[in-house]
């Protein structure tokens, strides 16, 4: 699959805009969506649903409501709903790996990792234990490049019209702070214009054209 890059971030941290980007910028570069799959999953959803652990709530900003699994609510789902991503992560993961073998991509760019998947299971569960942090961070380690995008809470709400809420946003965000620190991920700010970040990005993952 040649070398990966990895870019992390909440929503509305520009993470597709600079995956877009790099794709532009790089020659013999794909960009590989890692968005959230459920197939073991989908019975902890069942669950949480008969168990009433969901709910729907208008977002005023999307003009519609959004369903929820209110995953902390029940030791059951809290429990395994980090592993149950992990796996179904991991199998979407190998199975793009099996797929890339036919190309010849010099690069891939996951717009998304593992280390995004951790920070979503924190926040679902208010909490993860010591083994789901080293399953996420041991896949997360196979991106031979990761760069964390930092914006304010403000900046991600003006971006993006699907953010849910602010405090969802300063949560993660201070997670991912954390996660950069203990996991030695280097920061860009993503405050400022696409050049100035893109910039920063290359420069910071030593990219070159």
């Amino acid at each position: 699959m040649g070398k990966t890059i990895a870019l992390s971030g909440v929503d509305g941290s520009g993470k597709s805009t600079i995956a877009l980007s790099l794709l532009k910028r790089l020659g013999g570069a794909e960009v590989a969506w890692f968005r959230w799959r459920a197939l073991t999953l989908y019975a902890l959803y069942l669950y949480s649903r008969l168990r009433g652990l969901y709910v729907k709530i208008y977002v005023p900003r999307m003009k519609r409501c959004i369903g929820l699994h209110i995953i902390h609510a029940d030791p059951i789902t809290r429990t395994l709903y980090p592993y149950l991503l992990y796996l179904d992560l991991t199998l979407f993961y190998l199975l793009y790996k099996l797929f890339s073998l036919f190309k010849r991509a010099i690069f891939t760019v996951f717009d998304r990792f593992y280390l995004d998947a951790l920070v979503d299971a924190i926040y679902s569960c208010r909490r993860v234990d010591k083994l789901s942090l080293k399953l996420f961070a041991s896949m997360h380690a196979r991106a031979s490049k990761t760069v964390i995008l930092d914006v304010d809470a403000d900046t991600a709400l003006a971006r993006k019209e699907d953010v849910i809420s602010r405090s969802e946003v300063e949560f993660k965000k201070r997670i991912y702070l954390i996660l950069a620190k203990h996991l030695d991920i280097p920061l860009v700010d993503a405050r400022r214009g696409l050049a100035d970040v893109l910039a920063d990005v290359c420069r910071v993952l030593q990219l070159s054209r």
